[in-house]
């Protein structure tokens, strides 16, 4: 299965600490602090944030690789071989 990249960026830890936050509010009696809402809806601007990123860096690769697919020489000069033509 393909998973999509994260680009090396702190997605999953993000979401598991807003998923400990909020478990954390769950199981716990007595009112919840503004602050700790606040913490929670920080870390959900993050999360959202860091998805924007990625979605334009996934955007910015797959136009990277249409254009590869229309150019006209679908490999780099570097390294291509050419027919070596020796003195006679």
């Amino acid at each position: 299965m393909h998973y999509p990249s994260d680009h090396g960026l702190p997605l999953v830890q993000l979401k598991e600490r807003r998923r400990e936050m909020v478990v954390a509010l769950q199981n716990r009696v007595g009112p919840i602090l503004d602050e700790e809402l606040n913490q929670i809806a920080a870390i959900q601007q993050t999360i959202s944030a860091v998805e924007e990123v990625i979605a334009d860096l996934d955007d910015e690769a797959e136009m990277g690789w249409e254009a590869t697919e229309r150019s006209a020489h679908p490999f780099p000069a570097i390294g291509r071989r050419w027919p070596v033509h020796s003195p006679v």
